[in-house]
Formats: C-alpha cells, sequence, structure tokens
C-alpha cells in the first residue's frame, strides 16, 4: 500500500477545522507506523516500490508513506518520527507552493472564513453575502464556497476568485504559503535525508484533468524542470493534485508516463497489486485522514476490506 498524507501536526482544538481531514497528530502517524510494522509490512522508499511493482516481487507485504503539497510541518513534526523509526517516505512538492506562488485556496478561504464574521463575494455572476459568526455558519459558508471555488469555476478562474477574496479580506496569499510551506533551500535540506524523497506535484497545484491538454502537460513538465533547477534532479515520481478522477484520467496517466515519470499515484483509494505493474503512473493509495485518526481505523484499511467494498473488489481503477 501507498499511504497518503498532507500535513503533520500537534492536536488543535479550534471548533472550526474545515480542512482536518488533512491533518493527523505526529502521536498518531507513529502508532500507524508502529502498527504497520508489527503486522509484519515493511516499510520501503518509493523507488524500492516501483522495483517490486516493475518485478512482481510481492513475496512480502510493504508499505510506502508518501506526503503532498510540501507544508513546512513535514519536516519539522514528520521527519522526526521517521528518522525514529528509519521509515523512508516521499514529499511531493509542487513548485509553485515552494517558490510561494501557489493560491493556497481552500487554507485560504478557512482563514478568511475564521477571521470575519460575514464574507462577501463579487466575482462574475457570484455576488452573494455569507453570515460567517457562529461556527456552524462558518462550516456552511465553507462548504458553500469551497465548491463553488472547486466546481463551479475553471481552474484559472478559482485562483483570480481567492485572490479577490483575499484582498477584501486583507489576507496576503504569498505570506500564507511562505507561513506554510517550505521553500527550496529546506527542500534542499529534507533531500539530503537519506530516508527522504521529493517527488513532483505540478507547476500550480491545478486539478489537471480540468485544464487543456497544453496547460495540463506545462503542469507537469515546467514542475519537473523547476524540481531540476532547484534540487539539482528532475524527479521520477510524481503526484496528482487532488487526485481524484475529475482531477486525473487515462489522459493523464499516458502525459505522465510521455514524459519520462517513472511512477505516479493518485488519490483513488486502494492497495497495490500485481496487476498494477502496466499502470504504474495511475497508482492508488491509503489515506491517513485526520477525521478518523483510530488505530481500528488504520487496521481496517491495513486489511483492505473498506477499499475492496469502494472499488467493488476490482483491483485496479486507472480508467
Amino acid at each position: 500500500m501507498i499511504y497518503m498524507l498532507h500535513r503533520v501536526l500537534p492536536a488543535n482544538e479550534n471548533p472550526f477545522q474545515p480542512n482536518a481531514l488533512l491533518e493527523v497528530t505526529p502521536e498518531f502517524l507513529e502508532q500507524v507506523i508502529i502498527d504497520t510494522k508489527a503486522a509484519g509490512i515493511e516499510f520501503v522508499s518509493l523507488a524500492e516500490a516501483y522495483r517490486r511493482l516493475r518485478e512482481g516481487n510481492f513475496e512480502r507485504r510493504f508499505a510506502v508513506v508518501t506526503l503532498d503539497d510540501g507544508y513546512r510541518d513535514n519536516l519539522e513534526n514528520a521527519y522526526p518520527v521517521f528518522a525514529r523509526h528509519n521509515v523512508p517516505f516521499t514529499v511531493f512538492a509542487s513548485s509553485g507552493i515552494a517558490s510561494g506562488t501557489c493560491e493556497l485556496w481552500w487554507l485560504a478561504l478557512e482563514r478568511i472564513i475564521n477571521e470575519n464574521k460575514q464574507v462577501h463575494i463579487s466575482f462574475h455572476d457570484m455576488s452573494e453575502t455569507l453570515a460567517t459568526d457562529t461556527v456552524a455558519e462558518k462550516y456552511a459558508a465553507y462548504a458553500r464556497l469551497s465548491s463553488w471555488i472547486a466546481c463551479d469555476l475553471d481552474e484559472h478562474s478559482q485562483r483570480r476568485a481567492i485572490r479577490n477574496m483575499a484582498d477584501d479580506a486583507g489576507l496576503d496569499l504569498q505570506v500564507l504559503c511562505r507561513s506554510l510551506a517550505m521553500d527550496w533551500d529546506e527542500l534542499r535540506l529534507l533531500k539530503s535525508k537519506p530516508l527522504a524523497t521529493i517527488g513532483g506535484h505540478s507547476l500550480g497545484h491545478h486539478a489537471i484533468a480540468r485544464m487543456d491538454e497544453e496547460d495540463a502537460r506545462d503542469q507537469i513538465w515546467q514542475d519537473m524542470e523547476r524540481h531540476q533547477y532547484e534540487l539539482g534532479d528532475i524527479p521520477e515520481f510524481f503526484a496528482f493534485p487532488y487526485g481524484g478522477k475529475s482531477a486525473a484520467g487515462a489522459r493523464e496517466f499516458e502525459m505522465a508516463q510521455t514524459l519520462g515519470l517513472k511512477l505516479a499515484v493518485t488519490t483513488r483509494p486502494g492497495q497495490l497489486f500485481p496487476a498494477h505493474r502496466s499502470y504504474l503512473t495511475a497508482l492508488p493509495r491509503v489515506s491517513l485522514n485526520g477525521l478518523f485518526q483510530k488505530r481500528r481505523y488504520a487496521e481496517l484499511l491495513r486489511e483492505g476490506a473498506p477499499l475492496a467494498l469502494y472499488n467493488g473488489f476490482r483491483r485496479v481503477d486507472a480508467a
């Protein structure tokens, strides 16, 4: 299996945490590592997983740990856990996030709503004022606006929309990005660690399948080029941003292969099977969801029953 995480942070008592699913505590991460090893599953690097997939070597169950986006807490909070247990891991870092130019719209929206008693939106045909005083109102506003941004707007319009909202709220999106994500110096430091691998995660963290072919290709290739310039190597491994079926499909899987990537991962739920050797740029992952930080939930994911049910007992979902 390939475990998927985003952020590793101490527990937070703020009642409004719409992105809590993206956060696990260091303690939970450590417990998952301990329990996974106790179940007889070996932690390997992504490069070793790629080798085993290519060779069809499934003699022993193995697991890979991956973290998306490139948040600073990966270095400060997650790395000590990995080092303590000698667990290899891969951080998929978006070059736009590392450069501080990517609008982390889901976190910006959370910040805007959290710090205001009402939010006004005036963008294209959207003109609305939402109450954001109580916790319930904040969650309702976040659900309304995040759906509008992610689903109703194209990939370029959604970034203009969040910039407008941030300007109105006095939020500097670049400062927000810089405060949360590793810059290239920090990624170079992480890359120097023996257990760490840095992979690509697109230029601007867009849902690539929603873009035309030229833009989609640029999102992958320009990210690979920036990684080479900053870190010295073109990444061999890649994670599709968002990674669900609306964000990455057959066109993107083929594109990743054509551009020379050895392996790419999605957020489609599932474990790895020998058949995945034919779909190396469309691999599923097992999400460690911050809303379900219980040992029993992690055990069920390791056993695979919920994933098998979700996939209708199909082992490969790469369409």
